[in-house]
């Protein structure tokens, strides 16, 4: 299999020398190792239909860098992937893609806000908080979760977190895009598509949010697919 190392400069050039005779351009190769969370989000972008396998990346989908060797060694000719969906956000007449998460949050740190959660044509929720992250399943691991939200596996939709809730307790939802969050309240709130501003504003400012083309991950957890040992019968589960 020909693999491809796509990333930071200093990152690829440290791996190039674990991958080896494997390591092809970009353009020739069957596999994308992505090293960091834009190297992934530049996949996204181009919709890449080829299999990625990400590392340097807060995810159970994510192996560490130093298993990748082995990884690749144990890796069948046709490995195992799960559809990981990317989301496609507008805001401000700006539209972008975000692999890990969508948030709004006040301009001004501590400052509070409300927020309007629709699903589909239905007012979902409401909610007053210094923000609201959304986030896919590669992106569940990391700030939304620190925020109270669910973690979730590929398929599942996505998580809605308010970030510093105003309130004693509050919920978490898991949807299915498309959605929307809408500024209720006249204070600046910031849009965020994984790290890019999108956009800046008040009420009645508004993420509009659907699903972008799935990404194809290689599944590396331990025996999530049976077709691991029947693709190679002499190598365990990684």
């Amino acid at each position: 299999m020909r693999v491809a190392l796509c990333g930071a400069d200093t990152a690829v050039d440290e791996l190039s020398q674990i991958v080896g005779e494997k390591c092809v351009d970009r353009s020739d190769a069957d596999l994308l190792v992505t090293v960091g969370e834009q190297a992934l989000a530049d996949c996204a972008a181009r919709s890449e239909s080829r299999p990625i396998l990400p590392v340097d990346i807060r995810s159970p989908l994510s192996p560490p860098r130093e298993k990748l060797a082995e990884m690749l060694a144990r890796l069948p000719a046709q490995p195992p992937t799960v559809d990981v969906r990317p989301l496609s956000v507008t805001a401000g007449g700006q539209t972008s893609t975000a692999v890990f998460d969508t948030t709004l949050v006040t301009t001004e740190p501590a400052r509070i806000s409300e927020y309007a959660i629709s699903v589909g044509n239905r007012r979902h929720a409401e909610c007053r908080a210094d923000g609201v992250v959304v986030a896919t399943p590669l992106g569940s691991s990391g700030y939304s979760r620190a925020a109270g939200g669910p973690q979730l596996e590929p398929g599942t939709g996505v998580a809605v977190v308010p970030i510093a809730p105003f309130a004693t307790h509050t919920d978490t939802w898991v949807v299915e895009p498309p959605l929307s969050v809408r500024v209720e309240r006249d204070d600046s709130v910031t849009v965020f598509a994984d790290s890019t501003r999108l956009a800046v504003g008040e009420t009645p400012l508004t993420a509009e949010i659907s699903a972008a083309p799935p990404l194809s991950v290689v599944e590396t957890r331990h025996g999530r697919r049976s077709n691991w040992k029947n693709s190679n019968e002499s190598s365990p589960h990684l």
